[in-house]
């Protein structure tokens, strides 16, 4: 999990500052509907989040009971939607206030079973497609907001479920059912999101790739490369022995280094214009990057961990 969350941490300083350049290959930016590398990763970011989620409540529930765990998660994913909306004044919902309102929205289920997590999850996103395709919200939020605006948490909190899911593969199985767990998952949900991006002749229409919409074919799909990005790294890690210290030490302060990124990556982008040298913008990454390590490490050193 550790190495996972540094990956999360290092790609989105990667896609977020290289995004928004003429240069960047297709692959690289973000897009109002596609599937490219970029969204790929904010899925990886709140999947993490439901694996660290469940991991924590049910230790909490073991100390001081299910009803004061609960509440402490309460106050916490409280604490994050207020602090995403003061961070993205103006337009409100990304990041941290999507991962606010999801935590809020599944508080009541990350001790249930899995059976139950699973259908509540896909029960969320049913509802939050349907009224994207039936009650104009699609057409709305596609020209007025982004990462599904104020119904998104809706379809984010299907991520975060199943990252709950995810930790109990992880949690309670050897390596053969991790391996059998994590594929089918990973395999059954990218395929239905290709299937529902699909028309349906008679049916329903294309539905796309789009993080700015949220509509199911983008968490199902990218849930998908959750479960078996998780499983590389498994098999990496875990069973491989193999560290990637830099990534330890990245996932151990993740709050820190988003808020800290973020103001980075808006220096370098008012200093580089759009149409920057490709040599001008691998040079800001790397600025950036290890002024973010470079951070990171200070925290490990004197043992402070940014918490809500």
């Amino acid at each position: 999990m550790d190495q996972f969350r540094g990956y999360a941490i290092l790609t989105m300083i990667f896609v977020n500052f290289v995004g928004r350049f003429d240069a960047t290959p297709w692959m690289l930016q973000h897009h109002r509907t596609g599937m490219s590398f970029n969204d790929t990763i904010a899925p990886i970011f709140i999947f993490v989040v439901g694996m660290g989620f469940r991991l924590s409540l049910l230790r909490r529930a073991e100390k001081i009971g299910i009803a004061a765990a609960r509440k402490a998660a309460a106050w916490r994913y409280a604490k994050l939607t207020i602090l995403g909306f003061i961070v993205y004044f103006g337009y409100f919902w990304d990041a941290l206030s999507d991962i606010g309102v999801a935590g809020l929205l599944t508080l009541f289920l990350i001790d249930k079973s899995p059976a139950v997590r699973i259908a509540a999850a896909f029960g969320l996103l049913g509802a939050y497609q349907a009224l994207f395709s039936l009650a104009g919200y699609g057409e709305w939020v596609m020209r007025e907001s982004v990462n599904g605006g104020p119904l998104g948490p809706l379809s984010w909190a299907f991520i975060l479920l199943m990252g709950t899911v995810a930790y109990d593969a992880l949690n309670e199985g050897g390596t053969g059912a991790i391996l059998r767990r994590c594929m089918a998952w990973g395999l059954a949900l990218s395929a239905a999101g290709w299937l529902l991006k699909m028309p349906w002749p008679g049916v329903k229409p294309e539905w796309p790739f789009t993080q700015y919409g949220m509509s199911a074919p983008y968490p199902l799909y990218a849930t998908g490369l959750c479960f078996l990005t998780l499983l590389a790294f498994h098999l990496l890690c875990d069973v491989g022995r193999v560290r990637l210290p830099h990534l330890t030490i990245l996932g151990e302060n993740p709050l820190a280094l988003y808020l800290l990124h973020g103001v980075l990556i808006l220096i370098g982008h008012l200093i580089l214009n759009a149409d920057a040298s490709p040599r001008a913008i691998v040079t800001g990454f790397i600025v950036i990057y290890a002024i973010c390590y470079a951070f990171a490490v200070v925290l490990r050193r004197k043992k402070i961990i940014f918490k809500i």
